[in-house]
């Protein structure tokens, strides 16, 4: 009797899923998640504009991305170093804080050079005429610490996760942070955002799909992961991984729309740039003040392109 309940079992196909399509997809329910409470965290602050302490602790960047993600990542058993970089590190720590910033004056030299266009145009930033450089950054520091804040804590934990439980080497992880970072900035939170300012009844009903797309996304990837890992189909042949594939495929092509969206694109490919870069940092420094100061100076000097613009230009 024992033989024949192992040969059915041998026989059985495997309706498990590979451990790195689990770990993705857990990473998927969490960006949904994290979309959910950053837009209700984004209705709350709405709300409370004009109450300044009760504002900031409910900004989408604290209530809604770093507590969220401090709470999973302690749930997930992932510790997040808040010490500074070692002093062998500190030269890696400053090239990842500053290359980001770089970046995008580097992009608006370019434009201006090559395509006699501004940035800060592209990217629909507007400045009163009288506004000064100091000024602009004062009003905009407060926010852009918040989003590097949020933004550097999500790299960091996204990153950890990535390497240390879905098995992927450095260079991947990086790859993959950048890639769910973008995907949950350019397209579930930005979806999120406008179904709390317009709330449409089809509204709901994309930002649903989407976030049905961003677990099955992360899924599909996985699988197609541990097939290439494999050299065989086997993980893939399964009729009943179809749906999640079916919904990935819905997750690239909205990820794809934004990126094919000229000229807003430039803004979310140099997004896209700074989650990689702080991911790399993070990689190499173990400390999540690193991302968090990197993705702060890439989120003001985005802000304060157009200055820069008229300084040089």
């Amino acid at each position: 009797m024992s033989r024949v309940t192992t040969v059915v079992r041998e026989l059985r196909p495997d309706d498990s899923l590979p451990s790195e399509a689990t770990e993705l997809g857990r990473l998927g329910l969490f960006l949904a998640c994290l979309t959910v409470a950053s837009a209700a965290s984004y209705w709350v602050a709405l709300r409370l504009r004009g109450v300044p302490i009760v504002g900031t602790l409910a900004s989408p960047n604290v209530a809604g991305l770093a507590v969220p993600t401090l709470v999973y990542a302690r749930h997930r058993g992932v510790s997040l170093s808040f010490g500074l970089p070692g002093r062998s590190r500190l030269a890696d720590a400053a090239a990842t804080v500053l290359a980001p910033a770089l970046a995008v004056v580097a992009t608006s030299v370019v434009f201006a050079a090559g395509f006699d266009a501004s940035l800060a145009a592209l990217l629909g930033w507007t400045y009163h005429p009288e506004a000064s450089v100091a000024t602009a950054a004062v009003r905009t520091a407060e926010d852009a610490a918040l989003a590097g804040l949020g933004f550097g804590i999500l790299v960091a934990a996204v990153f950890d996760l990535a390497s240390s439980r879905v098995g992927l080497s450095s260079a991947r992880a990086v790859a993959a942070t950048a890639a769910l970072a973008t995907f949950f900035r350019s397209v579930l939170r930005d979806a999120a955002f406008t179904l709390v300012v317009f709330p449409k009844p089809w509204r709901v009903g994309v930002v649903s799909l989407l976030l049905v797309a961003a677990v099955c996304g992360c899924v599909a990837v996985g699988v197609t992961y541990r097939s290439a890992v494999e050299r065989s189909i086997r993980p893939l042949s399964r009729p009943t991984l179809a749906p999640a594939f079916a919904f990935g495929l819905l997750a690239v092509a909205a990820l794809g729309t934004v990126f094919a969206d000229v000229p807003g694109s430039v803004e979310h490919v140099l997004w896209a740039l700074a989650f990689g870069v702080a991911a790399l940092g993070f990689g190499r420094s173990k400390s999540a003040w690193v991302p968090a100061a990197a993705m702060a100076l890439f989120s003001l000097s985005i802000r304060l392109v157009g200055f820069v613009e008229l300084a040089l230009f």
